[in-house]
């Protein structure tokens, strides 16, 4: 190792609200879309039935639920009310978009670490150092 920079929460605040702030609106979307669900959408995917089954939910949520969990969503002895298998596909809409809306391995411009103390030798006491400071700056 070269070099290693200790990055606070302070000194990376910037960086971590730019992110968030480019993810909201996906967030956003992902709690208020599946409630502009209707059971139109439903039945345009499933059929219209007055009894949904156990297979019909799977087609929805796939693996996302345990065995467990589509028994518990079962209101009705043999299956599924349309009311209830719309909640069914309104939990899988969010999912998706939620599965979206995130940010996997975001990258770090270079430039965001210039000027930083780079750490070249005793780097355990100096990181134990920079995360004192960093406390107590906090406090």
């Amino acid at each position: 190792m070269n070099y290693c920079l200790y990055c606070s929460p302070q000194a990376m605040e910037k960086w971590i609200h730019e992110k968030e702030a480019y993810i909201l609106p996906d967030y956003k979307l992902a709690q208020l879309a599946p409630e502009l669900l209707t059971f139109n959408v439903l039945y345009k995917i499933l059929g219209q039935k007055q009894i949904y089954t156990l297979e019909d939910a799977r087609r929805l949520q796939k693996k996302q639920y345990t065995i467990q969990q589509y028994r518990n969503q079962m209101d009705l002895t043999q299956g599924y009310s349309p009311e209830q298998m719309l909640a069914i596909l309104k939990d899988r809409c969010r999912y998706l978009i939620e599965r979206g809306s995130t940010l996997n391995n975001p990258h770090i411009p270079a430039s965001y670490f210039q000027g930083w103390e780079q750490i070249t030798e005793n780097h355990a006491q100096r990181l134990r150092e920079l995360v004192a400071e960093a406390l107590d700056d906090k406090a």
